[in-house]
């Protein structure tokens, strides 16, 4: 509602310590209830499959996540707001007594109160939890107001669980966070977060994949749609989580289309890349298979088509009566090689092609 906003405020975010991340918090203890949240544990799932509608603050060192959000719950109290004013003027009108005050005064000017409080701390505090997910010193913060009540620990102690929920819209799937660690007067810590709704378990799998990956320095950055654009966008202007938070920098749309224009570049060289690497002097099963697993997430998809098509093309000539192969490929290769490189290709790209269409149902 306008008018909640208009007397609530806007959101206000209070952003963690980006240094939080450095070290780990030294006085911790063993979650004493792993098992509160009653939900399924998540494992990253194998494969990309799944569009990515979460946000995407990070630099591509740091990657902050919102968690538990009060907005709307602020936004309620503004709702009520006029409820409440209604209530005592109509009570103050009924009630009213010159000599003494009643306990319809006292009850109003009570709300009255409580209201006021509600109000100044909106727009003076704001949002202030965050899962704070740290690529360069592979720990994780769980942001709380402070430095005092927050925690820091490194990502193989984080969980994730797959949790329902009830929502205006019906019953739904969301993600949590959890530590196998707490802070020595915490009875537990879990957060749910701001990825978006997962309502298939292996959309949750995916959602928890691209952080784990994030997290893996061995690995690159997931080069996922919005996640690829934001990362590219701020090492191009130098920028850092700080611009990005407390300095508002936004993407904007010429830069997410120069990044885009950019991706198509990038698919078109690595589409002729692989079209060379088809031909018959230069064919070979093991740098097929190299170069799918290397090539960036957002090109995959477009590969594994690529080769799939042309792959069952081959394989249906050898399982015809006359067992032929392309007779591109004669000069290069025997029967019992060429056959022997389609069936390494066939066992390899028809099983990733098989457990992507599964996991899209």
């Amino acid at each position: 509602m306008w008018y909640a906003e208009l007397l609530m405020g806007k959101t206000k975010y209070l952003y963690p310590d980006w240094y939080s991340t450095k070290q780990t918090t030294q006085e911790t203890r063993a979650s004493r209830k792993p098992n509160r949240l009653r939900g399924k544990l998540v494992t990253p799932q194998s494969a990309y499959s799944f569009h990515t509608p979460f946000g995407v603050l990070t630099d591509g060192k740091q990657w902050a996540v919102q968690a538990n959000s009060s907005h709307s719950a602020w936004q309620a109290t503004g709702i009520i707001f006029p409820l409440i004013f209604l209530y005592c003027f109509i009570a103050a009108i009924i009630q009213y007594q010159p000599d003494e005050l009643s306990l319809f005064d006292y009850l109003s000017a009570t709300f009255l109160i409580v209201l006021v409080y509600a109000m100044y701390i909106t727009r003076t505090g704001g949002e202030d939890t965050w899962v704070v997910f740290d690529r360069t010193t592979g720990n994780v913060c769980f942001w709380k107001k402070n430095q005092k009540n927050s925690l820091t620990v490194p990502f193989e102690k984080v969980n994730c669980y797959w949790i329902r929920v009830s929502r205006r819209g019906g019953i739904t799937h969301s993600l949590h966070f959890m530590p196998t660690e707490n802070l020595p007067n915490e009875r537990h810590r879990w957060w749910q977060v701001l990825f978006g709704f997962a309502p298939q378990y292996e959309q949750a799998q995916f959602f928890w994949r691209v952080p784990t990956d994030f997290m893996d320095k061995s690995r690159p950055i997931p080069e996922l749609p919005g996640l690829i654009h934001q990362v590219r966008f701020v090492e191009k202007n130098g920028y850092t989580i700080e611009d990005l938070t407390e300095g508002g920098i936004e993407i904007t749309e010429a830069d997410f289309n120069e990044v885009a224009e950019e991706k198509q570049n990038d698919m078109a060289a690595l589409d002729a890349r692989l079209r060379r690497m088809i031909k018959p002097d230069q064919f070979s099963a093991n740098r097929l298979i190299e170069f799918y697993e290397a090539c960036p997430i957002y090109a995959k998809e477009d590969v594994l088509r690529t080769i799939v098509v042309k792959l069952k093309r081959w394989v249906k000539f050898l399982k015809g009566e006359d067992r032929m192969m392309d007779p591109a490929y004669r000069d290069f290769f025997t029967l019992k090689e060429y056959e022997a490189k389609i069936d390494k290709l066939a066992d390899f790209f028809f099983k990733v092609d098989k457990e992507r269409r599964s996991a899209m149902r």
